[in-house]
């Protein structure tokens, strides 16, 4: 019986979808699938609510719970990780720390929720136990990342452990928005989307066979002004128009390719992301995802999805289909699954280590490109150049912080998380620097990262 262990079980944004898709794919029918958490009663929420979902969508599927990962991973052909250590209290309190030097809402990437704490310390520590444990317990499978922060959690397990690794976001599937707003038919349209995770260009854009940029060109100047004031901009969600955003055209004119998904969040320039004022120009009213009130939105959100799925499972004579209607999520962790057991191809959008796919990127360092799966695997297609000033001032820039977070990790080193705030536009002096990231790691929940980050 093959063996899907899903680890972080209790997560209110991925199980659920996992879940789904696994009861709709019926070829993957048979298969024991393994629920992990250490929080025993958001276990226990996730269970019930699989196994009701599995048995009115009449899928033959064997779940399983378990608070024990050796448990869950013992005899794995895939592991999920979907994990976030700690939750976002802590994260919050770290950004009040450096708000009170001034680094509006907080320090790091441009993207609130990204690395989840200072250095991303608990989260790469997790993903390196993680990986190394399954060197002992299911050496042979493959572990899915869907945890952030994938482009250096994915690297760091590629560089530091044998076991077959690959990164995987829905973030690319932004494009079909592009897509709806031009309108054009989906079928027709063909695409080659490349860059690092969450920061991603829509490098080739045709359809029916042709160039479909100058398209997108008339809309920008034709349409664009008109949309950016119409009531489905002004009143959609923080995340529900970011593609289509004032940001995300400037990049375009800055850059030359079109950015994707949470690229228009996490590599757009520092200025678009001063202030709440400046955030509001470029992302909206709410002023984005990451603003004081997007952010707060979707924790809000998450709260009450979570509220949801415990009254669901304490009414048992509720249908979950009526809530969580049968429908096949778009994420690609299943139908990855299922390209790999039952050898069936189809192209994906993974993160899996360069080797040449992407030109002027070391080999080692993970890229997310579109990719051929089947029963021997994955394999990269070659993307070749992107435009030097992406390289320059966007791509490169990531990969060195990407380097420096790796480095400050592995050999705990202190002074390189210093030297990377210190770096930050924001920065009004060394010392100010060094007190963030020492207040920072003077945290109970950073007993151990202060510990380790000497």
């Amino acid at each position: 019986m093959v063996k899907i262990s899903i680890i972080g079980a209790g997560s209110v944004v991925f199980t659920g979808r996992l879940m789904v898709d696994l009861c709709l794919t019926k070829s993957l029918h048979g298969c024991k699938v393994v629920l992990m958490d250490i929080n025993e009663e958001r276990l226990n929420v996730m269970y019930q609510l699989a196994i009701r979902y599995s048995k009115e969508t009449k899928a033959n599927l064997s779940i399983e719970k378990t608070l024990s990962r050796k448990d869950a991973l013992e005899g794995s052909d895939f592991v999920v990780n979907t994990v976030k250590v700690g939750g976002y209290e802590p994260m919050e309190e770290e950004r009040k720390i450096a708000e009170k030097y001034g680094y509006y809402r907080g320090v790091g990437e441009r993207v609130s929720d990204y690395y989840g704490g200072v250095g991303a310390y608990h989260q790469l520590k997790f993903f390196l136990e993680l990986a190394i444990d399954m060197e002992k317990y299911c050496p042979e499978a493959w572990l899915i990342q869907a945890a952030n922060p994938v482009f250096e959690g994915v690297t760091l397990i590629s560089r530091q452990t044998k076991i077959k690794v690959v990164g995987v976001c829905h973030g690319h599937l932004g494009y079909k928005d592009i897509v709806r707003k031009l309108g054009l038919s989906e079928e027709h349209v063909r695409v080659t989307i490349a860059g690092f995770n969450h920061n991603i260009w829509l490098k080739d854009f045709l359809y029916k066979g042709e160039n479909a940029y100058p398209i997108l060109d008339k809309w920008i100047e034709e349409e664009a002004e008109e949309y950016w004031t119409s009531e489905e901009y002004l009143k959609a969600l923080p995340w529900e128009c970011e593609q289509l955003s004032k940001a995300a055209v400037e990049m375009y004119r800055l850059y030359g390719l079109f950015p994707i998904g949470d690229t228009v969040r996490s590599t757009s320039p520092w200025w678009f992301h001063k202030d709440l004022e400046s955030k509001k120009k470029w992302f909206g009213p709410t002023g984005g995802f990451d603003s004081e009130i997007g952010w707060t939105l979707y924790l809000k959100l998450l709260k009450e999805n979570l509220e949801k799925l415990y009254y669901l499972a304490n009414n048992p004579e509720l249908k979950l289909t009526d809530f969580y209607p049968p429908k096949f999520s778009g994420e690609q962790h299943v139908p990855l699954i299922d390209a790999i057991l039952n050898d069936k191809q189809t192209i994906l959008q993974l993160n899996i280590p360069n080797n040449g796919l992407i030109s002027g990127i070391p080999d080692n360092v993970v890229v997310e490109v579109p990719v051929l799966v089947d029963g021997t695997g994955i394999k990269g297609m070659h993307v070749g150049s992107l435009p030097k000033r992406i390289m320059l001032f966007n791509m490169i820039p990531r990969m060195l912080k990407m380097e420096q977070i790796l480095q400050a990790f592995l050999e705990g080193d202190r002074t390189s998380l210093i030297l990377m705030v210190a770096e930050d536009s924001r920065t009004r002096s060394f010392d100010d620097a060094k007190r963030v990231i020492e207040e920072q790691l003077r945290q109970p929940w950073n007993s151990e990262a202060f510990k380790h980050y000497k």
